[in-house]
């Protein structure tokens, strides 16, 4: 289930940006405007609850393996789901501006910041429990680095914090986090079964 969901999260988001790029520009543009992107907004959401379903099934796997035995990593990988779920669910708006924001684009930005911060939270908890596996640990532990200095200068950029010049590629930075997010969320689905192998 886990690698369904994120397969289908890449082909989604992957088929909504080739399509729409007539529409909307990745530079400078955040993914969450794709939504309105005539016929195949829809694709937008679509991405976003499949990140959930992957999310579900990592969050299965290493239950059953006792890597969530933890109250915090449970409740990390829980807010990934649900914040996934709420963006999906409450679009950002049109043309927004930081000044007046809807209610549901309020929902929309607050939800899309707990998943961005509570999947490499999650990830970094459960690496402490990665004794067995060193290069494991090592490997996610290393992504969700790379993840957080992209999420900072993500944030940076997206609330005017960094040179004009940068902000104008706030679209390309969210995009670049997003994929590493995914590649955090491919390392837990995948854990289960790497940590198996070597219990057996």
């Amino acid at each position: 289930m886990g690698f369904v969901g994120l397969t289908l999260s890449v082909v989604f988001m992957a088929y909504l940006h080739v399509v729409a790029s007539g529409q909307l520009s990745p530079v400078d543009t955040t993914m969450s405007d794709y939504v309105f992107a005539d016929v195949i907004g829809w694709m937008f959401g679509a991405s976003v609850l499949s990140m959930a379903v992957g999310a579900f099934g990592a969050f299965r796997g290493l239950a059953a393996m006792g890597l969530l035995a933890r109250p915090l990593p449970r409740l990390a990988l829980s807010l990934v789901m649900l914040g996934a779920v709420l963006v999906a669910l409450f679009p950002t708006d049109q043309g927004e501006t930081l000044e007046a924001l809807s209610l549901p684009a309020e929902i929309h930005r607050y939800a899309a910041g707990v998943v961005f911060f509570s999947l490499p939270i999650a990830a970094l908890l459960v690496s402490s429990r990665l004794g067995a596996l060193p290069r494991y640990r090592k490997w996610l532990r290393g992504t969700v680095f790379v993840t957080t200095v992209a999420l900072v200068v993500f944030l940076t950029s997206h609330f005017g914090m960094m040179p004009e010049a940068i902000q104008d590629l706030r679209g390309v930075a969210q995009r670049l986090l997003f994929v590493l997010e995914l590649e955090v969320l491919g390392q837990l689905i995948y854990l289960p079964m790497r940590y198996a192998a070597i219990n057996r």
